[in-house]
């Protein structure tokens, strides 16, 4: 593959990388710098908010989650574009466009669809952007009005928001789904059943700050979304579902801090990746890191194209009962990698070990009897001299 382009929802792109709508993007200016960083494309801030969610606290609006000194997550309570319509109209998205950038707009849905397709009707007036995203998945709302994840909740509404930016509007259409449902399938299908272009999966995961408890105060005292390494798991189960529920295009969103997970994104079925919390942690450069480990993952695998990868690992994906059938394994050690063995240092495994399968007597012993298979010894050993073998294999 001489470039890293990707065509998606009928728009070439330079990359697969997308600067998620959020803080980076908050302006036209911010939103250019993403282009210029690298990105394949942009989502400007969701534009177009009702009036009542048209600002946000100015007294502290985000709090880092960590474990120990190692930042695991992020809580914010971040809503919409600050800015009215107009102002993007006028002149933020002539600012953000600058260069040729490739600029996904993020519409807020309306409680009244028809004002969603109204507005997004003067966004394409502008020629400015490619492509549209609607957004029915902000974790902050939570009231009457339906805006936000509760709308996303909804496979009519979202049925109706998509339907109606479709007949108001030329460009591709895709909707940003909420990662607060148990089920995210019904809303795709949805959505694709309305004509959508594309989805995006996900936005950030509604949720709670903590509490300091040297004042009793809650860290951010409102519910916000959670973002950051932490939520890809969550991300990765939803994008993989989907993927085998509708036949459209994938942006997939939440947890990137690497570029090996845009890779395991487009092996679930993205097409495309967004990228926020990284950014928001390291500035514009990091679209600098991922495209240089992409460069080199797809010159080394020999890639010819993105779709000799997308989806690989889907067929393998399958219900938990069918992993019962499968023949049991059990714990093996290499003993020239294990560190008790060679050292006498470590005992990670014997800790983790809740079946009485390993013990140190004085040096690592295993007993394959009472293995029962879990493998978490295999990821807890930090030489990697575990792993697991038939049963039927001999020690």
């Amino acid at each position: 593959m001489k470039t890293l382009e990707v065509s998606f929802a009928g728009v070439r792109l330079r990359n697969p990388l997308i600067l998620a709508s959020a803080t980076p993007s908050w302006d036209g200016l911010r939103s250019n710098l993403g282009w210029k960083a690298g990105a394949g494309a942009v989502v400007p801030k969701s534009f177009a908010p009702p009036r009542k969610w048209a600002s946000h606290p100015r007294c502290g609006r985000m709090r880092l989650i960590k474990h120990g000194n190692q930042r695991i997550g992020m809580v914010n309570i971040e809503l919409y574009t600050t800015m009215t319509l107009q102002d993007w109209l006028d002149r933020e998205l002539e600012k953000a466009y600058e260069g040729g950038n490739v600029i996904i707009a993020s519409i807020v849905a309306h409680p009244d669809p028809a004002d969603t397709g109204k507005n997004a009707r003067l966004i394409e007036a502008t020629g400015k952007v490619a492509m549209f995203e609607i957004n029915v998945s902000c974790p902050m709302p939570a009231d009457a009005d339906r805006v936000g994840f509760q709308m996303g909740n909804d496979p009519e509404m979202c049925f109706r928001q998509v339907e109606a930016v479709k007949k108001a509007v030329t460009l591709p259409v895709g909707i940003k789904l909420t990662p607060t449902t148990h089920n995210m399938v019904p809303m795709a299908q949805a959505s694709e059943k309305a004509g959508a272009d594309f989805l995006t999966i996900s936005n950030s995961v509604r949720s709670f700050a903590g509490v300091d408890i040297r004042t009793g105060l809650p860290r951010l005292a409102a519910y916000g979304g959670y973002s950051g390494p932490a939520i890809k798991p969550i991300i990765q189960r939803h994008v993989s579902e989907v993927a085998k529920a509708v036949q459209i295009p994938i942006s997939a969103c939440g947890g990137v801090s690497r570029w090996e997970d845009v890779i395991e994104y487009i092996m679930i079925g993205a097409t495309t990746v967004q990228i926020c919390t990284s950014v928001m942690w390291h500035g514009y450069g990091f679209f600098e890191t991922l495209l240089k480990g992409l460069s080199e993952y797809v010159e080394r695998e020999h890639l010819d194209s993105w779709d000799e990868i997308r989806g690989k690992a889907l067929p393998y994906i399958v219900p938990i009962d069918e992993l019962s059938k499968r023949p049991p394994m059990v714990a093996e050690v290499d003993p020239q990698k294990c560190l008790n063995l060679t050292r006498g240092t470590c005992e990670a495994c014997g800790k983790v070990c809740f079946y009485g399968a390993i013990h140190f007597a004085p040096r690592f012993q295993l007993a394959r009897e009472n293995c029962d298979g879990c493998g978490l010894c295999t990821e807890i050993c930090p030489a990697e001299a575990l792993k697991l073998v038939p049963i039927s294999s001999r020690p």
